[in-house]
């Protein structure tokens, strides 16, 4: 829609600086018609485009990630040590490094299609994120600073989560596959089995 309407303004303009060079009778200029795309019913950018939840976070940034499935009373907490390396303090094992990497790097790229503004009539409940939501993901990164997130229901579609991020006054509709990814890595840690 902004597409549109940018574009009608730049033709908006174009035609008047038209007007005004052809008004000014200099006989050496040419004027020549521009031709504008035609509209489609669906254009290109409106499809498939996400954007991230936490822009400006990059895969070193995070110190430490808790994902809780609340449901079930399940939580997983990952931590990096002095030396950069991702321990579970919380669990027996070797752990999976580049597992821990996935979890991380899904953080960083965190996709939602759109978001819901939450207004004083906005019902929670009818999200699944009150009285409780059904995961929570909390990230706290190396400047000291931190981020939470409460995972609700699915959508109609079933391609979306609901979800409230920090203290933003949206909904997210965040993508299926990152929270289902982080949901499974709670119930099954990324621990490498040794005999």
């Amino acid at each position: 829609m902004r597409n549109r309407l940018t574009l009608m303004i730049l033709l908006v303009i174009f035609i008047a600086l038209v007007i005004v060079v052809a008004s000014t009778g200099n006989p050496d200029v040419v004027v020549t018609p521009v031709l504008m795309p035609t509209a489609t019913a669906t254009t290109v950018l409106d499809q498939g485009t996400l954007l991230r939840v936490f822009p400006e976070l990059r895969t070193l940034d995070i110190q430490a990630m808790r994902l809780e499935d609340l449901d079930n009373g399940l939580q997983l907490t990952l931590v990096r040590d002095e030396e950069g390396l991702w321990t579970a303090p919380d669990l027996d094992g070797e752990l999976d490094e580049e597992a821990v990497s996935n979890i991380a790097r899904t953080f960083v790229l965190f996709p939602y299609g759109r978001s819901m503004n939450i207004v004083e009539e906005t019902n929670f409940e009818a999200y699944g994120l009150a009285p409780a939501p059904h995961l929570l993901f909390q990230i706290l990164r190396t400047d000291g600073e931190s981020h939470v997130v409460a995972v609700g229901d699915l959508t109609n579609t079933e391609a979306n989560y609901f979800t409230l991020v920090d203290e933003r006054d949206e909904i997210f509709l965040v993508e299926r596959g990152p929270v289902d990814f982080l949901k499974n890595l709670i119930s099954s840690p990324p621990i490498r089995l040794t005999n």
